[in-house]
């Protein structure tokens, strides 16, 4: 879609938002009688966000630190059910506040930040002022228990998701269809395109592969990938399963396949436990990936391939821990990857949600890989307040080893900081997210300075503010 067709549509979202009073907005389900048109629309649901995020990494070494201070606004509105029938549209503008050392003012291209500029337009860094675009905008329908939804949407799953930790999430277009009841959810999706997350632009599901970094083959030349695959979308079906056995054990259960048709199948698991002792809850989580190459990996010539030809792996994780007071929880998390081959899932479909998974870094891309991590959580009896604080072990396949290493990180100690705060009162709506990140090489000299900038020996700071009406 162009940007000026985007544009467009945003100018009539957000005029046709400020047409409605806000007094007379609530969310109703079931078919509205109305009046007229009017009448009808406004028993709609309309929402605006403000967001403002900033952001800086500090790295060793001169001129490798990073700031980017942003802000945006966004409306959203979702018709009443008209006989099962609802419409969803949305849209979001940035404003590029202030930035250091983001872009090199001879070439007009990005530096060399890794996280900062995916708050503004990774593919063009002179696009400073023209950063609206068109988010969700679907039709859906319900049947009792039954839901679909066709269009621009949001979809949830372990592996592909929103990944919304910045200005705009990924946004999916295609057909999904959900049945829930109260034990069992079964969905279905197929996508064909999508909006990927610090791009202003819609790619189709085979241009989607390598919009991001694209990092090395296995011999040693850079991936080629972007523009070469071949595929006609993206399939995601899963099973969630809830079971309480009494009010001391509960049990959760999650699978989901997703195919990249042409190009590989990964099947992923998870269970979790929760068995409760007078005022603390035992906890206990297991869960696996499986992945195969499908065809030649979405291109015959090896080096325009995204995953070598019957190249597989697998992956198993697990959880313990203890819940106590019902506010404070310790756990210890492990993710392990096989040395059969890499674990790969394209990053720019979302950020995997594996139990040993810290932000500003993710296990895709390596095989042979081992992760430990501590983590302890706390809430507040009012649910405003919460702290997150953990630290992590990598064992990372060598940084020579191209087989199982697709984007030259060695092992690193991870270290993680999050506040979260919601206000009240005056202020309701309004939250605050505070995370600090530090990643530490652990076998000094392994790694050459420019290969450490934004992977090891920096730190990371990340503040966001969001305010929904």
């Amino acid at each position: 879609m162009s940007i000026k067709l985007q544009n467009l549509i945003i100018h009539v979202i957000i005029l046709l938002a400020f047409a409605f009073p806000f007094q007379g907005f609530g969310q109703d389900d079931s078919l509205v009688k109305s009046k007229g048109l009017r009448d009808f629309l406004k028993k709609g649901e309309l929402n605006f966000l403000s967001k403002t995020q900033l952001m800086s990494t500090v790295n060793e070494g001169a001129g490798n630190d990073f700031f980017a201070l942003g802000t945006g606004i966004g409306a959203f509105y979702k018709t009443p059910s008209f006989h099962g029938f609802q419409v969803k549209a949305g849209a979001f503008m940035t404003f590029n506040l202030a930035g250091y050392n983001l872009v090199n003012s001879t070439t007009n291209k990005w530096n060399n930040t890794r996280y900062e500029k995916a708050l503004y337009d990774i593919k063009d860094p002179s696009n400073k002022y023209n950063l609206g675009a068109l988010d969700e905008l679907y039709l859906a329908y319900t049947f009792k228990k039954l839901s679909f939804k066709v269009g621009r949407q949001i979809h949830e799953t372990p592996l592909l998701n929103k990944n919304y930790n910045r200005f705009r999430p990924n946004i999916f277009q295609g057909l999904s269809a959900k049945y829930e009841n109260k034990k069992l959810t079964f969905s279905a999706a197929w996508f064909i395109s999508e909006a990927i997350r610090g791009t202003m632009n819609t790619y189709s599901t085979a241009n989607s592969f390598g919009v991001y970094s694209e990092g090395w083959n296995p011999d040693g030349s850079k991936n080629d990938y972007h523009g070469h695959i071949k595929t006609l979308g993206t399939g995601v079906f899963g099973v969630k399963y809830k079971h309480k056995n009494t009010s001391a054990i509960k049990w959760e259960s999650q699978a989901w396949n997703y195919l990249g048709e042409n190009v590989f199948n990964l099947t992923f698991v998870q269970s979790d436990f929760k068995i409760k002792h007078k005022k603390t809850e035992f906890l206990f989580g297991v869960q696996g990936l499986y992945q195969t190459a499908l065809n030649n990996g979405g291109n015959p010539n090896p080096t325009h391939a995204y995953i070598l030809n019957e190249e597989s792996t697998y992956a198993v994780g697990g959880k313990v821990g203890v819940k106590f007071i019902q506010q404070h929880e310790i756990s210890l998390n492990y993710f392990g990857i096989s040395d059969e081959g890499r674990y790969l899932f394209p990053r720019e479909w979302g950020r995997e949600q594996f139990y040993a998974s810290q932000t500003t870094e993710l296990f895709e891309g390596y095989g042979g890989l081992n992760a430990y991590v501590f983590r302890y959580e706390y809430s507040s009896k009012n649910k405003r307040h919460s702290t997150k604080l953990s630290a992590g072990i990598i064992d990372q396949p060598d940084i020579q080893n191209l087989r199982l290493n697709k984007y030259g990180l060695d092992n690193y100690y991870h270290f993680l900081a999050q506040y979260k705060h919601q206000f009240g009162k005056y202020f309701e709506g309004l939250s605050m997210r505070f995370i600090v990140t530090y990643k530490k090489e652990m076998n000094p000299g392994s790694m050459t300075s420019s290969q450490k900038i934004n992977k090891v020996d920096m730190m990371h700071f990340n503040l966001t503010l969001n305010y929904f009406l």
